[in-house]
């Protein structure tokens, strides 16, 4: 669950803070913020000007990331993407950092092509659940991904890579940058870190080719037409595809039992998450019908102890029939602590209802792109 210390800082963020040590508190938040603005424009400033060398990869090479810290739904667009490729007859592969797997600096490959060859334990639990979900995807993990594109393309012949949280990652040439923005959260308190959440200013956004914008479902209309106003002002060449999170079904914990999304409908649950944004994930429980009656929070990646999960769902699931959880989630989950049905919600990246597909928004794209 999210430490008192974070949630300070957050209130700093959101303005919040009004004793004198909340003002000189929030004061050094500013300074930090100032000294990681320099380092940041002097890192791009040095590929910009041709001083740091990018390589390009034999393939296609397309990064999905983000401009803030947290989540906007990067693994989902990924398997989203990787599932089109698949489709049309290209071998994938993606590229991950791990985050907080236990491989270390060094490259691993956690699947070959044929589901995941390590536990999520080693290669953390985006790469492990990825290519559990793709198993038609080679996924290699490792810092340097100059390298581990190498592998992808030389020894497995990947004609397509994808770059999970690739938007700040310039060592490597990219075919097409798609950055995610959350429509529930999508600048960042405008500030970068650590004074507000922006791992770049909002005016990077005219790097990339595309903005998608996700979670659109959830906001009011009128928050979203302000965002995409932002949007298309940073970026006035990028194509703005407006998308939301489907839920695809339920999979039952443990089990291979499954459920279509309406048997949420009425159903009294609690949200078990340890994901960047919690509030998706539960606005998406109560858009589908559910009634929500607790909420049991743990930080992004968070690597669960079973008492702590026993007692979280002994305080938030009272009169719950069901625990629901997100798939990054059930990676890591103690199962003896789960006392309840818990039930997993599958879900994919799509269009808002009469808007543009998938499909449809990556085939402009790669065409726009091929003219070029």
């Amino acid at each position: 669950m999210a430490s008192d210390r974070q949630e300070y800082v957050l209130r700093l963020m959101r303005g919040e803070g009004h004793t004198p040590s909340d003002r000189l508190a929030a004061a050094g938040l500013r300074a930090l913020s100032g000294l990681y603005g320099v380092a940041l424009h002097a890192h791009l400033a040095g590929y910009r000007l041709g001083l740091a060398r990018r390589t390009r990869l034999p393939a296609l090479v397309v990064s999905v990331g983000n401009l803030t810290v947290g989540g906007t739904g990067k693994t989902t667009t990924c398997l989203a993407l990787a599932g089109w490729f698949l489709q049309e007859g290209k071998k994938v592969a993606l590229l991950s950092r791990g985050y907080r797997g236990r491989g270390g600096t060094a490259t691993c490959v956690v699947s070959e092509g044929q589901g995941p060859q390590v536990g999520a334990e080693v290669a953390g639990d985006e790469p492990y659940l990825a290519a559990k979900a793709r198993p038609g995807m080679v996924v290699v993990v490792g810092k340097d991904r100059r390298r581990t594109g190498r592998l992808a393309v030389t020894r497995y012949g990947a004609e397509v890579v994808l770059l999970d949280d690739g938007f700040q990652y310039q060592r490597l040439v990219r075919d097409l940058d798609i950055v995610l923005v959350d429509a529930l959260a999508p600048f960042g308190y405008d500030g970068l870190v650590p004074r507000g959440l922006l791992r770049e200013p909002v005016a990077h956004l005219a790097r990339a080719e595309a903005v998608w914008l996700t979670h659109c479902d959830l906001v009011r209309r009128e928050d979203l037409a302000a965002t995409r106003a932002r949007v298309e002002k940073a970026a006035p060449q990028a194509r703005i595809w407006e998308t939301r999170h489907a839920a695809i079904g339920l999979r039952k914990l443990g089990s291979d039992e499954w459920a279509e999304p309406e048997a949420l409908l009425g159903k009294r649950v609690a949200a078990l998450s340890g994901v960047g944004n919690p509030v998706a994930f539960e606005r998406s429980l109560e858009k589908l019908g559910a009634e929500v009656m607790g909420r049991a929070r743990f930080p992004d990646h968070h690597r669960y102890e079973a008492e702590e999960v026993r007692a979280a769902l002994r305080r938030e699931a009272l009169g719950a029939e069901w625990v629901v959880t997100t798939a990054k989630d059930a990676v890591r989950l103690p199962e003896e602590a789960l006392e309840k049905p818990t039930w997993v919600l599958e879900i994919t990246l799509a269009g808002l209802p009469g808007a543009a597909t998938l499909a449809e928004e990556l085939t402009w794209l790669l065409t726009a792109k091929s003219r070029r």
